[in-house]
Formats: C-alpha cells, structure tokens, sequence
C-alpha cells in the first residue's frame, strides 16, 4: 500500500486533469479525498502500486510537473476511533499534544480534517480517524486530564458507535438548555434563595438524593403566589448553540424531548421558542393562585429519566445505541449512561468524570461535531 498526498501549487491544471492523468496508472485506489487551497487542491489517496514508492513518486513527477507530489509506503489501517477536539480557538500546539498521547493509548492517527469552516464563529472543531486497540475507559480518563490542562473539549468515540445514525434526543432542561436552576429563581423571589441554592448544588453534585433535596426546596416555596412564575419564565435565557442544535438535529429528523426535574410550567415555556416535540417535568400543585410546596404525579428524578429515555425509544422503534442524551447534573447520569451518546454538558465534576463524553469550552451546538457534521452541515452555517 501507499500514501499519496498530491498538491496543485501552481494551479495550471484542473481537477478533472489531473484525476484523468491518475487514471493512466497501474494503480489499485483504496481511498481518495480532496481539499481545496489557496493555491489549487490536496488530494490524499490510498493505494496499490506495482512498485515501490520511490519509483511511484518519479513517475507522477514527470506525468504532473505543476502538481508537488509526496508518496510514502504505508499499510492501510482501518478507523477504530473517532476523535473530536473542540474549543473556541483551537492551535497547532493542541494538535501536538493529542498527538503525543495517542502512541501511549496504542492509538495511530489516519487521518485529520477540520470540521469548522472560517473564522467567523467562536467555535472551532478537528475531527482524527485513528486505528489501534485501546482500553477506551482509561484512555478517556488521561484525555480528560489533558483536556483540562489544554482548555479544550477532547472526545474519543468507537468508530462503531460513532457510524450508528441517532434519532432521538433527550435533554435535561435546568442548566443544560436554559442558564438558570428554576427552583432557585422561585426561591430567589420567596426570599429564600441561599438556603434553596445550597440544597441544590449539593444534589446537582450527587451529595444528597434527588427526590430528597427536591422535596426539602419545594416545601419551602409553600405559599409563592403563581403570577411569579410568569415572571421568571419571562426571564429565562437559553443556553449557548441550543437553537442552532436543536433546528439542525431536527431537520435531520431527530426526535426531540426534555426529561427535566424541573417544572413543567418553565418547560412548556422552553417548548414553545425551541420547537421541542414533547417535555416531561415535574407539575407544581398550585391551589387558590398560592404554590403549595409539592408536585403532582411522579417525581421525575435520575430513576424516572431513565425509565422514560428507553420508553421514548421503544416507542419509536429504537435502541438505545440510536439515542443521545444530555445534561449537567448527577440526577442526569442513569439517562446518559443508557444513551449510545451520553453528553455532560457544561458539568459539575462528578458528572464530567463520570460521563463518556463531555462539553465544557463550547455551547450546545458543538454537539454536532460530535456527530461528524461540519459547519456546512449546521444550521446556522447556511
């Protein structure tokens, strides 16, 4: 096998020349990409060749004197992994220091292509083909901790998993697709927004039970008038890239749906202006215009997201490996621990660590790029 990496530098032949000029040879194509330059094109190809290539190189050399040709032996090695390295602004130093980490993890680069177009948006994304064999647990665990020390999003996915086309999408609501912790900002307006905030960033980072917490803030909101809530509703702010996100899966055809432990008063809310297909949340008992303390129905915590993330499913004739979940929270583990595409966004550690994936330095709309979408491909790009 051979490596063949052609590049028009002086731009005297087309395209269409030079792959009509490639087509005279004795050659076996495997695998061919092209890229336009300033200059012309790369082209990278894959190959058999009746001799070695040294000989190979001369031959094209003299077929295609404007064309700067390299060839290399090589074997061809099939995509294992996928990786993902996003951030705001990404350098040739990130590169460098993935790159050495890889031979250590029995990992070997194929390929590298970049995923964002221009220099226009505040996100930037690389996506490596590698081959090799690795102990993806540990690998992900010491990618991580570089991620941290690069200030990047770094992400490793079995090519096998990543070739599996998803249709459903689940997000945790609180914090994942809008900034705020509903429960906090109904606490902030009863004047008792410190005590309910503590309660909450220890549930979030799995300290106490979930139904327990819930149930301890709720009984402190009894007596909140209900034209509150209008107010706050009014207020929320969505989180970075959710639209872009959400229109662009939808247009694939994804299935969208919030699985939140939060209200569904705010999540009808969040329905309405991000066109979601179908929320479940929690539903505040609410008797003679006054918030009572407690919810009607089955508390929806990290049990009943994941009883709901694989009915959703079964209902649309998927399997879980089909279906991608996000959120932020411990209570969001169970559900992004069943998805084929589990996302820990913009998590508390415990989550971020514990989760196969995770999204720290970009908004939601980076996401796509973990589903191998450039920025031609999303729907703010257009």
């Amino acid at each position: 096998m051979a490596s063949l990496v052609l590049t028009s530098f002086k731009n005297n032949q087309t395209l269409a020349q030079v792959l009509s000029q490639l087509d005279q040879l004795p050659l076996s194509w495997h695998d061919l990409s092209v890229q336009p330059s300033a200059d012309g094109f790369v082209l990278t190809a894959q190959c058999e060749a009746p001799v070695d290539a040294g000989a190979m190189q001369e031959s094209i050399a003299e077929l295609l004197p404007d064309v700067l040709v390299q060839v290399s032996d090589s074997a061809y090695l099939a995509c294992d992994y996928v990786m993902t390295l996003m951030a705001q602004d990404l350098k040739p130093r990130h590169l460098n220091a993935v790159l050495a980490k890889l031979e250590p993890m029995g990992l070997q680069l194929q390929t590298l292509r970049s995923l964002s177009k221009g220099s226009n948006r505040p996100r930037k994304a690389w996506q490596l083909r590698l081959s090799g064999n690795t102990d993806l647990k540990h690998a992900r665990v010491s990618l991580l901790e570089l991620a941290d020390n690069l200030g990047v999003d770094i992400c490793l996915q079995p090519r096998a998993d990543f070739a599996k086309q998803a249709g459903l999408i689940c997000f945790d609501m609180d914090s994942t697709l809008i900034k705020a912790e509903c429960i906090d900002e109904l606490a902030r307006e009863a004047g008792i927004g410190e005590q309910v905030s503590a309660i909450t960033a220890s549930a979030m980072r799995g300290e106490i039970d979930f139904v327990e917490s819930f149930t301890k803030r709720m009984a402190l909101l009894n007596g909140l008038p209900e034209t509150v809530l209008a107010g706050i509703a009014n207020k929320l702010e969505f989180m970075a890239g959710a639209k872009v996100l959400i229109n662009t899966l939808k247009a694939r055809g994804f299935h969208t749906a919030i699985l939140s432990g939060g209200f569904v008063y705010f999540a009808k809310y969040v329905q309405q202006h991000l066109a979601i297909d179908e929320i479940h949340a929690n539903e505040l008992e609410i008797i003679d215009g006054k918030v009572t303390g407690r919810v009607t129905g089955t508390v929806v915590d990290g049990k009943r997201k994941a009883e709901l993330i694989q009915t959703l499913a079964a209902a649309r004739g998927l399997g879980l490996q089909q279906v991608i979940a996000v959120g932020d929270g411990a209570n969001d583990l169970p559900m992004l621990g069943l998805a084929g595409l589990g996302v820990a966004i913009h998590a508390k550690p415990l989550v971020r660590a514990s989760a196969d994936y995770a999204i720290s330095h970009l908004g939601l709309d980076a996401l796509c790029y973990l589903l191998g979408l450039d920025d031609d491909d999303i729907m703010d790009a257009r």
